[in-house]
């Protein structure tokens, strides 16, 4: 009987030895796979600063390039900017935040190639143009030699009215308003908080455009391409039709003019992301500049 329960006693010290043991290793497996995971993560992050530092280094390019789109290469580069650092200053991350900052990283390259191609057109349109009044510098110079003063004098002035006869603008400004109960529009960042955009811009002066009326529209569009508070249809040159949120009438007489425009909307129809303001003079696209509510 002794001897039984002593057999017994061994038995029993063995099997809390094997689940004890059991136990330590499985620690120790896990210890293991939770250091390769949190490895992982890291190496993830890390290639997400990256991106994003290729990304700001190529909006610095952009911007150097110094087109009319400078202005709107600069805010997208600071939100990009803002993006990096916070990610940077995160002590915990995990495989959620990484896919969330992941998507937002794929709709900021998808906005960057937008955009860059947009910079790279206005850039071409700037060397063709500087190589067009270079060539036309080198005819001027030959029909110099071979026609008299006013001869020389009429193809210079058709010259100039045909590149410079368009109306151009200066970069837009947009602001999001809030309505206070008193009636009063004061500034918000916030889609929930908007019931009115204001748009600011200035028609610049052009001594040789055609005085008189011009029709001036602004598109508002949100990040799923919808027009905004779209108030009717205008025609392009090449046939195809634009929704508009607002149209202006601008007395145009060859000074720069200052036009605001203020869009009222619904503020249970915004929402949070990047919305574009498209402008047009008669029916022709002159300018645009982005913004964003939170």
């Amino acid at each position: 009987m002794e001897e039984s329960k002593k057999s017994n006693t061994k038995l029993i010290i063995i099997a809390l030895a094997v689940l004890l043991l059991a136990v330590l290793v499985y620690t120790i497996y896990t210890g293991s796979e939770h250091k390769k995971l949190t490895d992982q993560i890291e190496v993830e992050k890390l290639e997400i600063e990256q991106n994003l530092d290729s990304m700001i280094v190529k909006y610095e390019d952009a911007i150097a390039q110094k087109t009319s789109m400078s202005g709107e290469l600069a805010l997208e580069r600071d939100r990009i900017i803002a993006m990096r650092d916070s990610i940077k200053e995160l002590k915990v991350i995990n495989y959620s935040m990484l896919r969330r900052y992941k998507g937002e990283i794929s709709k900021l390259e998808e906005s960057n190639r937008k955009l860059f191609l947009l910079n790279e057109s206005l850039t071409s349109s700037n060397l063709l143009l500087t190589s067009n009044l270079d060539s036309a510098k080198v005819v001027i110079t030959r029909q110099i030699a071979k026609n008299d003063t006013l001869t020389v004098q009429n193809l210079t002035l058709a010259q100039k009215v045909a590149i410079g006869s368009e109306l151009k603008i200066s970069t837009a400004k947009v602001l999001a308003m809030k309505e206070r109960n008193n009636g009063k529009l004061v500034e918000t960042s916030r889609s929930s908080n908007t019931d009115a955009l204001r748009i600011n811009l200035t028609i610049v002066k052009n001594e040789i455009a055609e005085p008189g009326d011009r029709q001036v529209y602004i598109q508002i569009v949100d990040a799923q391409g919808k027009t905004v508070t779209q108030k009717g249809e205008f025609m392009l040159t090449d046939t195809s039709k634009v929704g508009y949120s607002d149209l202006s009438m601008v007395n145009y007489m060859n000074e720069a003019v200052d036009l605001i425009s203020l869009v009222e909307v619904d503020r249970d129809l915004m929402k949070a992301g990047v919305y574009t303001v498209n402008i047009y003079i008669e029916n022709k696209f002159v300018g645009a500049t982005k913004f964003v509510l939170k």
